[in-house]
């Protein structure tokens, strides 16, 4: 084993989401971050996307622990599935681990798991690595940034951040720990590029607040239904005060965001007045002096909101005169979901206020601006954008050549490169394997491309199954069948199906006997010839 430094990233590169990022040196592992992804449309089928583990796995007898920067899916969602496969400590926050507990009693496995405690005034020992966690002001409470020691220097992992002065919950970014943390400089910065394409400052979260206040006013006489993201515990903090401010009641929907809520409660980190929160099944109060909060900002269908929006919802019925607000910014990926959402909405009558109409968010991560001041706090040698698709990377590339880092020493990373440096220059080395791993119910990781394409090409342009009967030398005995679904109507196409039939009777004649690939190639060929459409060719040869 060298005596040289190795960052890994594993997720979160070229990417938003499933962030995790492996530190070796000698014979010690720790990680940062063990996130999922939640997938895009063209990902039939598909739950979660997990970081390929198998570096970790091979190397498990090296990994001294798991540290985590905050509570968000995207950070801590992949622990449970590579928790059931190594051993080793997890070290985050109270309101990150509370978070964390509940997903590993979901997968059965807390029993077998040490979780410990960290704040950001205390220094954790984890073989030659020395963790320092900074506070960051995000979007959930008790988020974090790590300033880790190593023998070939020190490194800063942002996690997610921006540089909010009012920031909701009260905690701001401590630029001034993180200065303290570095006396002796720093080696690397590990910086998130989330909104490197966004020039000035992040606004501040009490433009939320004042824009929710005037809101509540407006909608006096009027039910209220906000929905956020579950996570965003400081902004549920904010609306809880505003209830009271507005002598409402507030009732809470959707699984997520209860048993958040009640982690936040428990924890300190959500203050709610003595009789200010109702059940809602329950729940005797005029609707004028009713808040309802509820997932489904991003028009997830089976959220509370998206059940409302289509009538589904067994306590909420929306109608005309109720106020709607969306206070969650649309993941990329989300935008038709979101969109449908909002016009079944309107159409119950609803008045719906989301991002164009007022600023009902904003974003948990720093702007351009930001990004620029904890370049200049950090001054780091390296820089490694992450947390990031790949146009953020190479924007805030741009942005540090413009702060004073040299171009040679920014390193534009995807998820499996290994990055490596002696303390004094840096280089790149084999890289491990990093591809999406896939979990769709019960089955992770066996679901691969090629079914993912096929799902794909199924939704596009259906199926066509063929039977085709054959002797015992696998030549044509008797009449094929072709049956179509979400192709053709096979009434309405009997011609061309007759003709794909002698098509595909010349074609088996010609080359003697009967294979599944004469089969497929012939009848994709002549159906994309005739229709301009691949439909997914299923052969089924049966011998009589």
């Amino acid at each position: 084993m060298s005596k040289n430094l190795k960052i890994i990233p594993l997720g979160g590169l070229g990417e938003i989401g499933k962030n995790m990022t492996i530190l070796e040196y000698g014979r010690n592992m720790i990680i940062v971050d063990c996130g999922v992804m939640f997938p895009e449309n063209d990902l039939h089928g598909i739950d979660l996307v997990l970081p390929d583990y198998q570096y970790v796995i091979e190397n498990k007898d090296i990994l001294r622990g798991i540290v985590l920067t905050h509570g968000h899916m995207d950070h801590i969602g992949g622990l449970p599935y590579l928790l059931k496969q190594v051993n080793a400590p997890v070290y985050g926050t109270d309101l990150t681990l509370g978070m964390v507990e509940s997903k590993l009693e979901e997968a059965g496995i807390r029993e077998h798991v040490t979780l410990e405690k960290i704040d950001d005034t205390q220094t954790l020992h984890l073989g030659p690595f020395r963790v320092s966690p900074f506070a960051v002001a995000h979007s959930i409470p008790a988020s974090v940034g790590l300033v880790i020691d190593s023998p070939a220097g020190a490194i800063v992992h942002t996690g997610d951040y921006k540089l909010d002065e009012t920031p909701a919950g009260g905690r701001t970014t401590d630029l001034k720990r993180l200065k303290e943390l570095t006396p002796n400089g720093v080696l690397a910065l590990l910086a998130d590029s989330t909104n490197a394409d966004r020039p000035g400052r992040t606004p501040t979260e009490q433009l939320v607040t004042d824009a929710l206040d005037e809101l509540f006013a407006e909608a006096n006489g009027r039910r209220i239904i906000i929905a956020t993201f579950s996570s965003v515990l400081a902004r549920l903090q904010e609306i809880i005060y505003l209830a009271q401010k507005h002598n409402r009641k507030v009732a809470l929907t959707g699984r997520s965001l209860q048993q958040n809520a009640e982690l936040a409660m428990a924890l300190g980190y959500l203050k709610v007045p003595k009789g200010l929160l109702v059940d809602i099944k329950k729940a005797n109060v005029p609707e004028s002096e009713l808040v309802i909060l509820s997932t489904g900002s991003q028009g997830e269908p089976r959220s509370a909101l998206n059940r409302m929006a289509r009538g589904e919802h067994r306590e909420v019925q929306v109608h005309d005169g109720d106020t709607i607000i969306i206070s969650g910014g649309t993941i990329p990926g989300n935008e038709e979901d979101v969109g449908r959402m909002l016009n079944n909405l309107f159409s119950r009558g609803a008045n719906v206020v989301y991002g164009p109409l007022a600023t009902v968010h904003v974003s948990g991560h720093g702007s351009r601006e930001d990004m620029r001041i904890m370049l200049e706090t950090v001054n780091p040698r390296f820089l490694i954008p992450v947390h990031g698709e790949t146009r953020h990377q190479h924007l805030h590339s741009q942005l540090a050549q413009k702060s004073g880092v040299a171009a040679q020493n920014i390193f534009i990373l995807e998820n499996g490169a290994a990055w490596v440096s002696d303390g004094e220059k840096a280089w790149l080395e084999e890289s491990v394997p990093a591809n999406d791993v896939y979990v769709d119910g019960s089955l992770i990781g066996e679901i691969s491309d090629l079914v993912v394409r096929d799902r794909e090409r199924l939704s596009q342009d259906g199926f066509v199954l063929v039977y085709v009967p054959v002797n015992k030398k696998r030549k044509l005995a008797g009449e094929m069948q072709l049956i179509s679904r979400g192709f053709l109507r096979m009434d309405a196409s009997q011609d061309l199906m007759d003709e794909a039939k002698r098509n595909l009777k010349r074609a088996l004649k010609k080359n003697g006997r009967s294979h599944d690939d004469t089969i497929r190639e012939t009848l994709q060929n002549f159906f994309y010839r005739q229709t301009q459409s691949r439909p997914v060719i299923l052969p089924h040869i049966v011998r009589v």
